[in-house]
């Protein structure tokens, strides 16, 4: 059984991938971009993942491609109208095989935030989630929401907390990731509104800010997905 971390965000360059990268390597763990965008101005999170020092942690993950790589840095739906040959199903999302895994947890980073539509049919990545726990229940599949440490996070990171309970994903939601300079009156007041806070993760320019922070993420015992 393999756990399956989905790490999503309250917004738009939150940190998603920098987080991912953190876990990746904390947990020796493999790493899954489903979705793509924006790659006519970028190289590609999958990309910035595989550019981690691995020298940190001496762990060097498998990098599952992704499904589907689009130009546009637009939402998955928006982007598909400048590709005609793509069209996004959920049944088009496949979990690797587990002899083919090689780790007991796979990171699995969407596409911006939970209400991001990615089919034609506007569902969005919340029925992706939703596809991947009905699809494969042999394994654990919990939720990370990364969230800014600053300014306006109580309402996003509120607003997507409660979108989850509302959707049926409380009993995958692990907590969130606070990411950015240290701001323990946000942290605090999401406590009292019930929110778990997984972790709290400053931004990294420096080899001993990486060392710092992958302290800071705790031990992949500690998930708790489903309670399987």
């Amino acid at each position: 059984m393999t756990k399956i971390i989905f790490v999503t965000g309250t917004g738009t360059d939150v940190g998603k991938t920098f987080v991912s990268s953190l876990l990746v390597h904390k947990w020796k763990a493999n790493y899954w971009k489903p979705i793509q965008t924006g790659l006519e101005s970028d190289t590609g999170d999958t990309e910035t993942i595989s550019r981690f020092p691995n020298e940190i942690t001496d762990w060097k993950p498998k990098l599952f491609p992704p499904r589907f790589q689009m130009k546009k840095p637009l939402s998955p739906f928006n982007a598909m109208e400048f590709e005609a040959n793509i069209d996004i199903s959920l049944s088009d999302f496949c979990i690797p095989p587990a002899e083919y895994l090689g780790s007991e947890v796979l990171v699995v980073e969407g596409a911006g935030g939970l209400f991001v539509p990615i089919t034609k049919k506007l569902e969005i990545t919340t029925d992706l989630i939703h596809s991947l726990v009905e699809r494969y229940p042999q394994h654990e599949v919990g939720i990370l929401v990364v969230a800014n440490s600053g300014l306006g996070t109580l309402n996003h990171t509120m607003l997507t907390v409660e979108h989850l309970n509302n959707h049926g994903l409380r009993d995958n939601f692990l907590g969130c990731i606070l990411n950015g300079r240290p701001n323990k009156i946000n942290a605090d007041t999401l406590r009292l509104f019930g929110v778990k806070i997984f972790c709290e993760v400053d931004r990294c320019e420096t080899k001993e800010d990486m060392e710092m922070a992958l302290r800071k993420v705790p031990s992949v015992y500690d998930l708790h997905c489903n309670d399987k």
